[in-house]
């Protein structure tokens, strides 16, 4: 029994791994990443993420251009994206839920956000109105309304 508690677990925590990752790709690929000469290419990356002030990503060796974060190397990048949508997961964003929409997403994240979200949605083969818990594959986030009463 304990054998089969720890295969169910592996599995539904490595098919979570695996869609951060499809998402964290996706991001990346619309962010340019990949690209020479492109900023998330040249400054190791992928998310285009930009400096936080009073925080430094581990990795990170420095603020570049258009304050976009300077990674080590593309392994650090690729840790800060995922990073970044884990939080989305587990609630820890300041900016995103899981209950949000590719193109609600897009505000916060992108500048030319209607491009963006029809990149990322196109990348993933979704539609641009596809909830993040859909693309992340885990439960919705019920709305807290109901404590209020």
């Amino acid at each position: 029994m304990r054998l089969l508690t720890i295969l169910f677990f592996c599995s539904t925590f490595c098919a979570a791994q695996d869609r951060v990752q499809t998402l964290a790709e996706a991001i990346a690929k619309a962010e340019g990443y990949g690209r020479k000469r492109a900023i998330p290419t040249r400054y190791h990356n992928p998310g285009d993420l930009k400096a936080v002030r009073g925080w430094v990503y581990p990795g990170q060796i420095g603020i570049g251009k258009a304050n976009h974060v300077r990674f080590r190397d593309d392994n650090s990048g690729w840790t800060a994206l995922r990073h970044q949508v884990e939080k989305i997961i587990s609630g820890s964003s300041q900016h995103y839920s899981v209950n949000m929409s590719l193109q609600e997403m897009s505000k916060h994240y992108a500048g030319n956000h209607r491009v963006w979200t029809k990149n990322v949605a196109h990348n993933l083969g979704v539609p641009q109105d596809t909830s993040l818990w859909e693309i992340l594959g885990v439960p919705p986030v019920l709305e807290a309304s109901w404590r209020s009463q």
